[in-house]
């Protein structure tokens, strides 16, 4: 096995450590940070890259904690658990930083990085589950790194600790069910007091098997949803009683969002709650305005918006989802507010919301909005706020919008929605020139 002791350069963008070889090959180092001279352990070669893993620490980056979680380095989910958590966000910056450069955009001004809870805070999660029959065991939790086996894990620490310190207690209750080995995942949905699980089964669960899964909720307190096969048959279990799932936004009043456990909503509650005031700041919706919202979910920010603008139009391609904004904006008395369904990435030739508005809002999944950038005269928004989930794909949807559609980058920060994490969200302002 070949070692190698190479000077960390800096943090590529899925947090692994950039090094070179002396014949100037490029190598990528799992818990290596710039600056460090590391001890590499060879884990793949590639034509044009090589694979390690730091497994000494010359010189250890000031920067440089020990890792809360005992899996890390093993679990897939966290690759950024030794960094600390404000370099982290910074990072983070300097990763979209150099994206915007490699198009030749330069923001007016860098918004303050946002960042929040750090721990505890995954509200919506999905977990493997896998019985390995050479163990005689049931192991929860994320894929390990650069495998497709699940991290041997008893806790997580960026999970919602109501769940997230737990693990080991689910676990060895499904090893005690006939169809141990027919459970696929499940999926976690924490709302403001709440946890849910979907367990995803492949086999039918038998009598039994369904009276064994009553102590989750009778003596841990978590609801319980099972998912035979598509979402459409996401159905209780436990308790008896239909329980209703809800998180809270601010706007000028608390709103409740009301949801199902399968739906999307953001992970982090407590940055959510920032990333909807910085919207609405740089927004500044006035009586006057129409806002288009496109993307607009569950109406994490069009029910905000809509306590301050004089209209929203709301637009989101999930029928499903739609109908419960609307239900959503109805509970709270939200009357200036129009929804409609359609296909974002192929746009009609003609739609109900085409025309004129005076504000953009949108916050598409990691495709991006490309459809809808590249016919944004459809709208001729004279402001743009732009919520992206995914760096490669916003910087695209920026630069069309700067070099082709004359529009100005105003402002532009990155926000922490997965501490600990390679993930980058980010906001960005654009006016009309």
């Amino acid at each position: 096995m070949d070692v190698n002791v190479l000077n960390v350069e800096k943090l590529s963008h899925d947090g692994r450590g950039i090094a070179h070889h002396p014949d100037g090959k490029l190598i990528f180092v799992r818990n290596g940070l710039p600056g460090e001279d590391v001890v590499l352990e060879l884990k793949r070669k590639q034509r044009h890259y090589d694979e390690a893993l730091a497994v000494e620490i010359h010189h250890p980056s000031v920067d440089r904690v020990t890792p809360k979680c005992a899996a890390f380095g093993r679990c897939g989910a966290c690759s950024l658990q030794h960094l600390e958590v404000s370099a982290q966000i910074l990072a983070k910056q300097d990763w979209l930083k150099e994206k915007l450069s490699q198009v030749k955009l330069e923001p007016q001004e860098w918004l303050p990085p946002l960042q929040e809870k750090v721990w505890g805070y995954r509200h919506k999660a999905r977990l493997g589950v896998r019985f390995v029959r050479k163990k005689e065991r049931v192991l929860i939790g994320f894929r390990e790194a650069e495998s497709n086996f699940l991290t041997d894990m008893t806790r997580c620490e960026v999970l919602h600790p109501s769940i997230g310190t737990h693990l080991d207690t689910l676990a060895d209750l499904l090893a005690t069910l006939s169809i141990k080995d027919q459970i696929a995942q499940i999926e976690v949905a924490v709302d403001d007091t709440q946890t849910a699980l979907i367990i995803r089964h492949l086999a039918p669960f038998t009598d039994e098997d369904l009276q064994k899964l009553e102590p989750l909720y009778t003596q841990w307190g978590w609801i319980v949803f099972l998912q035979p096969k598509g979402l459409d048959t996401i159905h209780q279990v436990y308790p008896a009683e239909k329980i209703q799932l809800s998180y809270t936004v601010m706007g000028k009043t608390a709103i409740q969002i009301p949801f199902q456990p399968g739906d999307f909503t953001q992970v982090n509650f407590s940055l959510n709650a920032k990333m909807v005031r910085q919207a609405l700041d740089l927004l500044d919706p006035q009586a006057t305005d129409t806002i288009l919202d496109l993307f607009c979910g569950l109406g994490n920010f069009s029910l905000p918006i809509a306590q301050y603008a004089g209209k929203v139009i709301a637009v989101e391609g999930d029928t499903g989802m739609l109908d419960r904004a609307r239900a959503n904006a109805k509970n709270q008395g939200i009357q200036n507010i129009e929804f409609f369904v359609s296909n974002l990435f192929e746009l009609e030739k003609t739609a109900p919301f085409y025309g004129e508005i005076d504000q953009l809002f949108l916050d598409p999944p990691r495709a991006g909005a490309e459809a809808v950038v590249r016919n944004i005269e459809y709208w001729n928004p004279k402001r743009i706020v732009y919520v992206s989930c995914d760096p490669v794909t916003l910087v695209r949807d920026l630069a069309i919008l700067v070099q082709e559609k004359k529009y100005k980058l105003e402002k532009i920060g990155v926000m922490d929605m997965f501490p600990h994490t390679a993930h980058l969200e980010t906001m960005a302002l654009l006016t009309r020139v």
